[in-house]
């Protein structure tokens, strides 16, 4: 008895009219040749689409209820349906078995990966040892069942089915032949799609993997994290992970800490609880990756006994799959980077685990420079915090100098002549000046050079008070701001106190009143330009430099020649002296 089609087909019974059977055959492997020219220009983006319409043919001429492919994973471990055809009225059954390990359908499973054909005529004569599979087949109401693996180049990819489930089929040695070559059909249609894709693929990682290693080379230490970041979650994104990750391990290499992290949308954060554990718990996957070696679970639930805290924890985390990328740092392992599989169990390729190697290659290079820097950094901030007490060192020890040459001023006033008197008076107002700068480099963030216009603000009222001149004498400053290195700020402060000291002394006589302009600017030439200008009663234009009387110039003259600087003086309507120096070159 056969069954017949709409379009005239069906498989003949096989006592039937031979010339029936005859033309079924020749219109069988009609159909099938079509298909070969089909699939032999078949694109990838077509392929789907393309095995689905050769099912519902083949299914349509056979007057099958139900045709498919099944495929099984890379490793071979587990297989989902991954193409249906269903005639009308039959149930959909290509959302049952998806990722399913191949070990549930054992007796059949066996048998296709060992490329032979799995024909059941009646499902309800299975043997015993097939209670599994004749369990599943007449959930779906199947009464008859041919499978037959997809074979490309020795290897077994999958199976293509047909099921007949409203009444029995019976298929043929010669029916089967030929449906023997659709799974060839599918298989080399599908193994050149798998390498195109895999190829593709392999390349779009490749430049994820170079893009993220170009952004690496040069990373500023502070933006460190957040290219960890980013990287972490373009390659989760890209592989297709639930959850990527990096631990860095503290205390010694005795606790770990979940440093970055990136989740998939709907995917629990665990990197708050995944703080300071210890490593030595996991010793299972630790004493693998100290060996700068991958740890690959292909499935949590298979790992091994001696694996408990790791299992106990992966499946807390519900991980079915997760790969972990070891980061050695001469030699050492100082943590790890990570890609859990959540949602459903994934495989790496060898090329996806040599491309990982290289991004914590990447990762480790990065935290190892970073960790130069720091320490570099820290290096520095400990030579800032010693140059810092130096410098307030220093100013103590001034304060003090200034303290005792008051003392012994005050002990000998009235008893030696005016001038010695003078001349403590002014090495005093020398140490103030200087102290001022030590003063000032102590408490600036920049420990070699000064705001030299904000230190004036505050010299020029403490000189005046010194004087005791500041009720007539008023001192006004206009200053660009202009950092000076300790080497010039110490001369410039000193040449400063000198005009100013000079000034008060011998510009304003017999309690007279005046103003005194301090200037500090940068010049169109590159130049500086200090300047000292009061409207006192000036002195002789042609004064010696150099005579006994004049000290304090002749120390203004030999500080400007310490600046590489040179020094002028004006005396029309007071007295002005400008001094010139440059910016110092490095």
């Amino acid at each position: 008895m056969s069954r017949e089609n709409p379009s005239g087909g069906g498989v003949p019974d096989p006592g039937g009219d031979a010339s029936a059977g005859l033309r079924y055959l020749a219109n069988l492997a009609g159909l099938i040749t079509t298909l070969t020219g089909r699939f032999v220009i078949l694109g990838p983006e077509t392929l789907d689409e393309e095995i689905t319409n050769a099912l519902r043919e083949i299914g349509e001429f056979a007057a099958v209820d139900r045709s498919y492919v099944f495929q099984f994973s890379a490793d071979g471990s587990r297989v989902s349906n991954t193409h249906e055809w269903c005639a009308p009225g039959i149930e959909p059954a290509i959302e049952h078995i998806q990722d399913t390990p191949v070990e549930k359908f054992e007796w059949a499973m066996s048998r296709l990966k060992r490329g032979e054909v799995l024909y059941v005529e009646h499902v309800k004569d299975l043997p015993p040892d097939a209670a599994s599979v004749k369990t599943e087949l007449e959930r779906q109401r199947i009464q008859s069942m041919i499978n037959l693996p997809l074979i490309c180049a020795g290897k077994v990819l999958g199976f293509v089915g047909f099921d007949s489930v409203r009444h029995a089929q019976t298929w043929t040695d010669d029916h089967i032949k030929l449906l023997k070559v659709v799974g060839e059909i599918f298989a080399g249609a599908i193994e050149r799609n798998r390498a195109t894709v895999a190829l593709q693929r392999q390349v779009e990682m490749e430049i994820l993997v170079a893009q993220i290693s170009t952004r690496f080379i040069n990373v500023p230490v502070s933006d460190l994290d957040a290219e960890i970041n980013r990287a972490i979650s373009e390659i989760g994104r890209f592989t297709g992970v639930d959850r990527s990750y990096l631990f860095r391990f503290e205390d010694g290499g005795r606790s770990m800490s979940n440093t970055h992290e990136w989740c998939a949308s709907g995917i629990e954060s665990q990197m708050d609880r995944l703080q300071a554990c210890p490593v030595d718990v996991f010793e299972y996957s630790m004493s693998q990756m100290r060996q700068g070696e991958i740890f690959y679970v292909a499935d949590v639930s298979k790992l091994p006994a001696d694996a408990s805290a790791e299992k106990s924890e992966f499946e807390a985390e519900r991980i079915k799959t997760l790969i972990n990328v070891p980061i050695m740092l001469r030699g050492e392992m100082t943590g790890f980077l990570g890609f859990d599989a959540v949602r459903s169990r994934k495989i790496w390729s060898d090329d996806d685990i040599r491309l990982l190697k290289l991004v914590g290659e990447i990762f480790a290079n990065a935290l190892d420079r970073t960790f130069a820097e720091k320490q570099l950094q820290a290096s520095v901030r400990e030579k800032e915090v010693l140059l810092r007490e130096i410098h307030h060192r220093v100013k103590n020890n001034m304060q003090i100098v200034d303290s005792l040459l008051y003392l012994q001023a005050q002990a000998i006033r009235g008893q030696i002549d005016p001038v010695a008197m003078d001349a403590f008076t002014k090495s005093q107002s020398r140490i103030k000046s200087m102290a001022a700068i030590h003063d000032r480099l102590y408490r600036s963030r920049n420990l070699s050079s000064i705001d030299f216009g904000m230190y004036l603000y505050a010299l020029v009222p403490e000189l005046l008070n010194f004087y005791e001149t500041s009720d007539r004498i008023l001192a006004s400053i206009e200053s660009a701001s202009l950092y000076l290195p300790i080497d010039q700020a110490i001369p410039c402060g000193l040449i400063v106190n000198e005009l100013l000291t000079n000034c008060l002394k011998h510009g304003f006589p017999d309690g007279r009143a005046g103003t005194i302009s301090i200037f500090l600017q940068e010049l169109p030439d590159g130049r500086r330009e200090l300047s000292v200008f009061d409207d006192g009663v000036g002195i002789s234009g042609d004064m010696d430099w150099d005579s006994p009387g004049s000290m304090g110039l002749r120390l203004v003259r030999d500080l400007a020649r310490q600046l590489e600087g040179q020094v002028s003086l004006e005396s029309k309507g007071g007295t002005r002296v400008r001094v010139y120096f440059r910016e110092p070159q490095s």
